[in-house]
């Protein structure tokens, strides 16, 4: 766990809640529901930020980027779990959300078992694809 290493305890500056479609039964019928998997905001820091400006087509203007996420390992998130990131959040920043999918996860694990440096995390690669609204 990174937080183990003191140099790195303020790295996770931005907070992540961590939303997923899953079955729900309702009487007869099978459907998906998304529910929050995290009951509390999971601390993270977004970086190697990629944002675009808007693109203007003929029947909306919309934006697209795409970033990296680090959070600790274990943090349960899955490849097209809907994010809502709190830029600042660990810092007690009220930051509107903003709303990313997340990739496939990637585990960087330390090579002694997190004992020498602490830096073990789990990166996520996130894209951001949003229609620009009144």
């Amino acid at each position: 766990m990174i937080f183990d290493n003191p140099i790195f305890k303020t790295w996770y500056t931005d907070t992540v809640d961590i939303y997923r479609v899953v079955p729900v039964k309702k009487g007869n019928l099978d459907t998906q529901e998304r529910q929050k998997v995290n009951p509390v905001p999971v601390p993270c820091r977004v970086y190697s930020p990629a944002k675009n400006g808007p693109s203007m087509k003929s029947t909306a203007a919309r934006t697209q980027s795409s970033e990296k996420m680090a959070c600790d390992l274990s943090v349960d998130i899955r490849a097209g779990d809907e994010l809502l990131i709190v830029r600042g959040g660990n810092l007690c920043q009220a930051n509107q959300p903003e709303r990313y999918f997340a990739g496939h996860p990637v585990p960087y694990l330390d090579p002694v078992g997190g004992v020498l440096t602490g830096l073990q995390h789990k990166e996520v690669g996130l894209l951001e694809d949003n229609i620009i609204g009144r």
